[in-house]
C-alpha cells in the first residue's frame, strides 16, 4: 500500500476513535471509552489529570448521576497531522450539550452561579478541542495522551417544556436500548 493511502487509512482509523469515544459517553457505554484510549494513557479533562481507568471512573461517576438527563457531543473539525508512522498530533474540535436536573451532583460546577440554586433543568453548552497524542501499537491507533481544551461554556435555564422532543418520535436513550445498538444487533454485530 503506497504511503499516500496508507495515510487516508490512518485518519479513518484515528476518527473512528474518536466518534467511539463520544458514542460511549453519550451512551454511557464505559467499555467503549476505554477502547479510545491506551491503558497508560493520561487524561487532563477539566478538574481531572490522571490515568486512563481513573478518567473513565470520574466520567463515570457524572455520567451515571440520575440529574445528567442528556449528554451529546458533537465532533466536528479533526486535524490529523503525522509526526511518524505510528505517532500522530490530533485536534478534534467538540460541542457538548448536557441538560442537568437540580439534583445533579457532578456537573453542577458547570452552571452559571446566578444558576446554581435553581430548582429547574439547566442546559450547558461547552465548546472546546480534544488535543491529543495518538499512537499506533500493534496496528491499532489510540490516545496515548489527551487535554481536553476549553474554549467556551454557556448555561442557562429551561423549564421542562422548552426543547421538549414529540414521544411519538424515535428518542435518544444513553444505555443499550439505544435505536443505535437496536440496529448493531439487527444487523449481526455486537
Amino acid at each position: 500500500m503506497s504511503t499516500a493511502i496508507q495515510r487516508l487509512v490512518d485518519k479513518d482509523l484515528i476518527r473512528d476513535v474518536m466518534l467511539r469515544y463520544a458514542r460511549g459517553v453519550d451512551r454511557r457505554n464505559w467499555e467503549l471509552v476505554r477502547s479510545a484510549f491506551f491503558e497508560d494513557c493520561h487524561d487532563d479533562h477539566a478538574d481531572f489529570k490522571g490515568a486512563r481507568d481513573d478518567f473513565i471512573a470520574w466520567v463515570r461517576e457524572r455520567h451515571d448521576d440520575p440529574g445528567l438527563l442528556t449528554s451529546t457531543h458533537f465532533l466536528g473539525n479533526c486535524l490529523v497531522e503525522f509526526a511518524s508512522d505510528n505517532v500522530a498530533a490530533v485536534e478534534s474540535y467538540f460541542v457538548a450539550r448536557l441538560e442537568i436536573a437540580p439534583g445533579a451532583s457532578g456537573h453542577r460546577s458547570m452552571l452559571d452561579s446566578k444558576n446554581l440554586e435553581s430548582r429547574q433543568n439547566s442546559r450547558v453548552e461547552v465548546f472546546g478541542r480534544y488535543v491529543d497524542r495518538f499512537e499506533k501499537r500493534n496496528d491499532e491507533w489510540r490516545v496515548a495522551r489527551r487535554r481536553t481544551v476549553f474554549d467556551a461554556m454557556q448555561s442557562h435555564l429551561v423549564d421542562a417544556k422548552d426543547g421538549a422532543l414529540n414521544p411519538a418520535w424515535t428518542l435518544g436513550r444513553r444505555d443499550q436500548l439505544d435505536p443505535v445498538f437496536v440496529v448493531r444487533v439487527e444487523a449481526g454485530l455486537r
